[in-house]
């Protein structure tokens, strides 16, 4: 697993700007969420990375076979 980080930035006007790293799908956007809470903050605007797209290490996805495929 690699690691995961959340990189924090304060501007001078006081606008945060948040990046999650290593964080894959869903995750991120808990991450975030937590991050409104203790900030006090409200997210104005995000984007995906690609690896919202990739499947965390250790994560099993259900495959669904078709029946039709099982008869031989």
């Amino acid at each position: 697993m690699g690691i995961e980080q959340i990189v924090v930035r304060v501007a001078p006007n006081g606008a945060i700007h948040a990046e999650t790293i290593g964080l894959k799908g869903p995750k991120c956007l808990e991450t975030i969420a937590l991050l409104e809470e203790l900030l006090e903050a409200q997210t104005v605007w995000s984007s995906f990375t690609s690896e919202y797209d990739e499947v965390p290490i250790g994560t099993q996805q259900a495959i669904g076979v078709d029946d039709e495929l099982r008869q031989h």
